[in-house]
């Protein structure tokens, strides 16, 4: 009985350090669920941080890819609009090279369009005036040539006194078609 009591004994030391175990490892089981927990709720913190921040990172790409369309087509507009201003600048230096060409000697030198622009306004008076005396010499070279005995130097003075304005006027609107055939007879014909 001795064995029975000490084999008793064994067995409920046993018991108490197995209950011992068990209920060590129930507080390991729930100390380990308590961290489980936490990572679980930590991992689904983390799962909704990254999915705001793929959110938040996927609204930024949208917005840069709308700015870069926006830019890409302003870029366009641009690109267009320098065009366009690149021909208007072209068919402006064409137009005023036709100009010059006008006014300007052909040993007009090294100048710049700029500088002959600038200097246009003058040429062009001198060339206006230049072509009316041309004309009006013209003009009177062929009253001449079928009047030779007239004297024409009284039209240097202007209107004669007894003429007045409105009969002047009159004068100046019946020579009208006249004075357009003699221009047309002037003008160089067009070039073919």
């Amino acid at each position: 009985m001795a064995a029975l009591e000490r084999s008793s004994q064994e067995q409920s030391r046993k018991v108490s350090l197995l209950e011992a175990r068990v209920e060590a490892l129930e507080q390991d089981n729930s100390a380990l669920k308590d961290k489980a927990s936490k990572l679980q709720e930590k991992v689904k913190a983390a799962a909704k941080e990254k999915k705001d921040a793929v959110e938040k990172l996927t609204k930024i790409k949208a917005d840069a890819d709308k700015q870069m369309v926006s830019d890409m087509k302003q870029i366009r507009d641009l690109a267009a609009d320098s065009d366009r201003k690149a021909q208007q600048l072209a068919d402006l230096e064409a137009a005023a090279q036709v100009v010059i060409g006008m006014v300007e000697d052909e040993e007009a030198g090294e100048k710049s369009l700029l500088e002959h622009l600038r200097e246009a306004p003058q040429r062009l008076g001198s060339f206006f005036s230049d072509t009316s005396w041309d004309y009006l010499a013209h003009v009177l070279g062929l009253v001449k040539s079928f009047l030779p005995s007239v004297n024409l130097s009284f039209i240097g003075d202007g209107v004669a006194v007894s003429c007045s304005e409105e009969r002047f006027s009159e004068y100046v609107a019946e020579i009208k078609p006249i004075a357009d055939k003699v221009i047309s007879s002037l003008e160089p014909a067009p070039e073919a």
